[in-house]
């Protein structure tokens, strides 16, 4: 029988501690601006967490995100990934002793059960298939009490695409969702779920929903979806076959970019209504 959710805390971050995720992500993503907001938001609420190892890290990526929060615990993480190219980055990283490759709804098949005390998803879950079943591999795999830290998009994500926006307000609503399903598409957005639904799920998995941090509110969101939209529309003109592969070469050109990028951080959080309401989401929970 699932056990009922319970009632969680809901943690707001300061405009300081975005700021100071901004800083620490420009030195990975100083010229990708959408990457280097939503993920100065994801550092900002982890930052407030301590994991202690060994750590399962679940679409782990190449490991660079991992080791800026946790430099301590290279050496004591495990990775789960589906792509080779990743995979292998992730093993030349140095900060994981083994790394798999595996979809992580299958990740119970190579994972010894109770292995870890902690388990990290950073911005992975929303793009996996039969997340039933991913989160319960991740249940399984951590021991009783163990702490689950993972950042995911909720379903505001999609319903403040910029681009997909400017497309309505220009009188063309088709072109307008044929951007939100090619971007839907390009991330593999499969479980854009409300703050509810995602600690619903949790709770289905056999875990408690401690805590939740809202991340990248409405203002900040339209910005991030509108910069994110477009570089990712497809480009036969550009080399990496996206607009994004065209724009980054004029942002490295610009005369202190990052620096200048982070006043557009900082006047988008003061134009928030409503901080509390997230296009992402941190949680902290713990296996029952």
């Amino acid at each position: 029988m699932t056990a009922p959710a319970t009632a969680m805390r809901t943690t707001l971050l300061t405009p300081a501690d975005v700021l100071a995720g901004y800083d620490a992500i420009s030195a990975l993503y100083p010229h990708i601006p959408p990457m280097t907001v939503w993920r100065g938001w994801e550092y900002a609420g982890y930052r407030r967490h301590r994991l202690a190892g060994p750590v399962l890290d679940v679409g782990c990526g190449d490991g660079q995100v991992f080791k800026l929060l946790w430099p301590e615990l290279t050496g004591d993480v495990v990775g789960v990934d589906l792509d080779a190219g990743t995979v292998a980055a992730a093993r030349a990283s140095g900060v994981y002793r083994d790394v798999h490759q595996t979809a992580a709804s299958e990740m119970g098949r190579v994972l010894p059960a109770g292995a870890f005390a902690g388990a990290f998803a950073n911005c992975a879950l929303e793009h996996m298939d039969d997340l039933p079943r991913v989160l319960a591999n991740v249940a399984a795999a951590l021991r009783p009490g163990g702490e689950f830290l993972f950042s995911v998009v909720t379903d505001k994500w999609r319903q403040w695409g910029g681009l997909a926006l400017l497309m309505e307000l220009a009188g063309d609503p088709d072109r307008a969702e044929a951007l939100r399903l090619q971007h839907d598409r390009y991330h593999h957005h499969v479980n854009g779920l409300s703050v509810a639904g995602w600690a619903d799920a949790l709770a289905a998995a056999g875990f408690e929903a401690v805590e939740h941090t809202p991340i990248v509110p409405e203002v900040t969101g339209r910005l991030v979806s509108f910069l994110d939209q477009l570089w990712h529309l497809p480009s036969a003109a550009s080399p990496t076959g996206e607009v994004g592969g065209q724009l980054h070469p004029i942002l490295v050109g610009l005369p202190d970019f990052p620096a200048a990028f982070r006043l557009v951080v900082e006047g988008t959080m003061r134009m928030e209504r409503d901080p509390a309401t997230g296009g992402g989401a941190i949680f902290h929970a713990r296996k029952r």
